[in-house]
C-alpha cells in the first residue's frame, strides 16, 4: 500500500466517522442534521431517506477505510480500501456537487457535517468538499501499485491523515482565522 493510500484511508476515514456520529450524538442533533437537508435542493418527501442514506454511507465507508488501513496491503486488505476509497470519492463528489448548488442559489444551507452549523455555507465549503474528493481519488489511484511498503513511513502517513482530518473537521475555525467569517446571507 503506498503511503499516499494509507493517507487518504485515514484522512476520509476519519473525517466520515465524525460526520456520522456528530450527526447520532443525540436524537436532537440528528434532527437538525435532517432538518437542514431541504436548503440542499432536497424534495420534503425525500429528506429522511436522503439523511438516513447520507449517515449510512459514511459510516459504511469509514468501517471499509478504516481496519483497511491497518491490513495486510494484499487481498482483503487491498480490495477493502480500494473499494472504501472509491465509495469515498462517490460520496464527496455528490456532496461537493450539493455544496455547490446551494451556495449557488444563496439557499442559506448550514453544513452539520461536524455537529451544530454556525455559518452559511460558502464557496470556501465547496473547496474543502473538494479537496476531500482528490484526496480519496489520489488514494484510490494509488491503490493498484502499492506494494512492500516501509512500516514506520506508513505510520506516518497515518499519523499525517489524522492531522489533516482533524483540520477538515475544524475547517470552519481554522478558515474563519485564516479568512475571516463568513458574511451571513440567509
Amino acid at each position: 500500500m503506498t503511503y499516499v493510500a494509507v493517507f487518504a484511508m485515514v484522512l476520509c476515514g476519519l473525517v466520515l466517522l465524525v460526520s456520522a456520529v456528530s450527526k447520532v450524538r443525540g436524537k436532537a442533533a440528528y434532527a437538525e442534521f435532517v432538518a437542514s437537508v431541504p436548503a440542499f435542493g432536497i424534495p420534503a418527501r425525500w429528506t429522511r431517506p436522503f439523511a438516513g442514506a447520507t449517515l449510512a454511507a459514511e459510516f459504511v465507508i469509514a468501517a471499509s477505510l478504516l481496519p483497511a488501513a491497518a491490513l495486510p496491503a494484499t487481498g482483503a486488505g487491498r480490495g477493502l480500501a480500494l473499494a472504501g476509497l472509491v465509495l469515498a470519492a462517490g460520496l464527496f463528489g455528490v456532496l461537493t456537487v450539493a455544496v455547490w448548488r446551494a451556495v449557488a442559489r444563496r439557499t442559506g444551507a448550514v453544513c452539520r457535517c461536524f455537529g451544530p452549523a454556525r455559518t452559511v455555507l460558502a464557496p470556501r465549503h465547496v473547496v474543502r468538499n473538494a479537496l476531500l474528493l482528490l484526496v480519496a481519488l489520489a488514494g484510490a489511484a494509488a491503490m493498484p501499485g502499492a506494494d512492500g511498503a516501509d512500516p514506520a513511513a506508513v505510520a506516518l502517513a497515518a499519523a499525517v491523515g489524522v492531522v489533516g482530518a482533524v483540520a477538515v473537521v475544524r475547517f470552519e475555525d481554522l478558515a474563519e482565522l485564516f479568512a475571516g467569517p463568513v458574511p451571513d446571507a440567509r
